[in-house]
């Protein structure tokens, strides 16, 4: 096992955006995208003017001389895919990276309709690579429960694929408004709507064929043995 030599006597720190630990990193579940975003971090605040961007080359610049190129571009598009960063196509084929923070997504707008351009960089209309739209149970969890650990980021998404977005959005929102300020109660409240229905026109049956626990929970769990 390699080992880590330490860290020197003196060294620089790289700026991390906060909401990128707290809302952003319980998202990625893919180490490479976690070590190209960090070195996009890393690049981004080394710039200087408005607005900055990130290329692979310049990230494949900074690792191992064998870095993988491919992989780099990989884990890029993840990270556009997850709406952490914003991906620009220009005219030679290429892709430019940027924040996905408000004042970049109106630059971008603006680049989109001709009325921003980058110096020595071309752009044709449309070119902002969109990324797929996410559900925000994530910033809603974190807005009106509490801090999203990686445990809870696994059981938001494990919910996710258990029941309808609607229902785990409106499970925070009543666990909020009777101030039960934890996942055990929204879990419940979940487990409560599959089990004995709900009077949305959401099927029972249809929760079910995603549920492996669907036999050891309900009315008659304690007869089942696990």
């Amino acid at each position: 096992m390699k080992h880590f030599s330490g860290f020197p006597e003196r060294f620089e720190f790289t700026a991390v955006p906060r909401p990128f630990l707290s809302q952003a990193l319980p998202l990625i579940d893919d180490l490479d995208e976690l070590k190209a975003l960090l070195v996009f971090f890393k690049l981004l605040y080394q710039k200087k003017g408005f607005p900055v961007y990130v290329t692979a080359a310049e990230i494949a610049a900074e690792g191992p001389p064998d870095t993988d190129r491919e992989n780099i571009e990989r884990s890029l598009k993840m990270a556009a895919d997850h709406a952490i960063i914003i991906a620009l196509q220009t005219t030679n084929g290429g892709r430019l990276y940027f924040l996905n923070d408000e004042r970049n997504r109106q630059a971008l707008r603006k680049m989109e309709f001709g009325e921003l351009e980058l110096p020595g960089i071309k752009t044709s209309p449309a070119t902002v690579i969109q990324p797929p739209e996410l559900p925000d149970v994530f910033s809603l969890y974190e807005q009106n429960i509490g801090l999203i650990t990686p445990l809870i980021a696994d059981e938001l998404k494990e919910a996710l694929r258990l029941y309808p977005e609607v229902w785990l959005k409106e499970a925070i929102g009543e666990a909020a408004r009777l101030n039960k300020h934890n996942w055990r109660y929204i879990s419940k409240i979940l487990d409560n709507w599959a089990t004995q229905g709900r009077n949305d026109g959401t099927h029972q049956r249809d929760i079910d064929k995603g549920r492996p626990d669907k036999y050891v929970k309900g009315q008659y769990g304690r007869f089942v043995q696990r």
